[in-house]
């Protein structure tokens, strides 16, 4: 997906999608930001599974704002052994705005499942970027997913690396609370809020907005003046979205000195 900047308004440039992917129209759901422009990314194919390897390609031109995100959680099914791979590749250019924000993974017995996200960006763009994950188990046997493993990097335009986050857990060492890295927690999340100290929240306000009943979470500085990183953990899905709209919220304001409309789901 290619997105342009057109006077005050955002357009697709170019777009290619196919099987399982499918892409909404664009949505102008801003009448206060007319150049935010929000598309959703649907899956026909009823989640992840063993062999997979998807790839999305997000190109945000000079000036132009996008928030995608998904309908709905998605699935990771048993993987049998075999890794499901899933990979975000932006560039977003001179003062551009790229939200990227699809509600959780949900981690079954025997997801075995490994993202990656890279972002080039301009110095003077903001992006926002979030992945959680859930796990659950239907049949109540007390099974546990396989692997996560989840990398973030970011590096300028010019190639030169400014962030790189990579987390990775296995299900057996979750399958104890006394024991787990998690400990109590069920659900696991981090935000990344990447740009120039004045387009971005602060810290602060950043934690504030993540304060509540129901979920544990920090705010720390991320290297070379990137940004921010909120991480959260919860076990409450529903809780955990209202948290994460709080924080997208927070973002588009801090950006754009207007707050977005609902995203309805």
């Amino acid at each position: 997906m290619r997105f342009r900047r057109h006077g005050d308004h955002t357009r697709i440039a170019r777009q290619y999608v196919c099987y399982p992917y499918h892409f909404t129209k664009a949505f102008e759901l801003d009448r206060h930001i007319p150049e935010l422009l929000t598309l959703y990314q649907q899956s026909s194919s009823g989640g992840l599974y063993r062999g997979d390897g998807l790839t999305s390609d997000l190109m945000v031109e000079a000036g132009a704002a996008v928030h995608i995100t998904t309908q709905a959680s998605t699935v990771v099914h048993d993987c049998q052994g075999s890794t499901a791979q899933t990979s975000v590749q932006a560039t977003v250019e001179r003062n551009a705005f790229l939200a990227y924000t699809p509600d959780p993974l949900i981690l079954f017995p025997g997801a075995k499942i490994g993202t990656a996200t890279m972002v080039r960006m301009d110095s003077s763009a903001v992006v926002l970027l979030h992945e959680f994950f859930d796990r659950h188990d239907p049949k109540a046997k007390d099974e546990q997913f396989d692997r996560i493993v989840a990398r973030v990097e970011v590096r300028t335009l010019e190639g030169r690396t400014l962030v790189r986050d990579r987390m990775s857990l296995l299900g057996r060492d979750v399958a104890s609370p006394q024991f787990s890295p998690l400990g109590r927690w069920r659900i696991s999340g981090s935000l990344f809020l990447l740009g120039p100290e004045r387009r971005l929240p602060t810290g602060q306000e950043l934690l504030a907005a993540s304060t509540t009943p129901g979920v544990l979470a920090g705010v720390c500085t991320l290297p070379n003046d990137a940004g921010l990183v909120v991480r959260m953990l919860s076990n409450d899905a529903q809780v955990t979205q209202q948290v994460a709209v709080r924080l997208f919220n927070l973002a588009v304001k801090s950006r754009f000195g207007a707050a977005p409309q609902p995203r309805r789901k």
